[in-house]
């Protein structure tokens, strides 16, 4: 069995993803131990290291893929809930509070004043990782924004075509953006995906 190891601070392969074989085990390497799954930290490039491990680890490939878009939503979902970036006050938001509007505090409802079918009782009830990744201009001003490739499991696990599809698929529930995913092709969902659209940021 070959052992692939990754470490905090080294350069991780761009291409990694190719590696992934039946006689293969990645491994990220941490105080002299080695983990082969999540290591439960507050140090993040250390969490995204051995959660990528843990992915790469997967040989299934839909289910790594599944596992990659389920675990990149509960990362973004740790920096929004957990730190209240939001500023959230009585189910309102920043934004909404300025606007004297009430949004839920979906950023892209905010941005594109579409209320979005899936927000209930004051949540979001779907795992949608383009309004995950897609902010208000309130955040943006204090310099909060994220990327695609701000994400490990995402940056090395899925390929150029994927990622300009989950970055785009706006309100759109997990099955469904799974499913773009796997099919894996660009030109069908151009011309077929219902909801998917390339929907520029309009500052309000």
């Amino acid at each position: 069995m070959k052992e692939v190891l990754l470490q905090k601070g080294c350069k991780i392969p761009r291409f990694i993803r190719f590696k992934i074989g039946k006689n293969v085990v990645f491994k990220v390497k941490h105080q002299d131990k080695t983990y082969d799954c999540e290591i439960m930290t507050d140090d993040k490039e250390l969490k995204q290291l051995s959660l990528l491990v843990e992915a790469l680890n997967i040989k299934d490939k839909k289910q790594r893929l599944a596992f990659v878009y389920d675990k990149s939503c509960e990362l973004l979902d740790n920096d929004f809930y957990g730190k209240n970036l939001c500023e959230f006050k009585s189910n309102k938001c920043m934004h909404d509070r300025i606007h004297a509007k009430s949004m839920d505090g979906c950023c892209r409802s905010n941005d594109n004043s579409k209320k979005c079918p899936y927000i209930n009782n004051h949540r979001c009830t779907v795992k949608c990782l383009a309004c995950k990744f897609h902010v208000c201009y309130c955040l943006r001003k204090k310099g909060i924004k994220y990327k695609v490739n701000d994400i490990y499991l995402l940056k090395y696990l899925y390929n150029w075509k994927q990622k300009i599809m989950i970055y785009n698929n706006f309100f759109m529930t997990r099955e469904e953006n799974l499913k773009d995913v796997y099919r894996n092709s660009i030109i069908y969902w151009t011309l077929f995906s219902s909801k998917a659209k390339f929907i520029k940021n309009e500052d309000k």
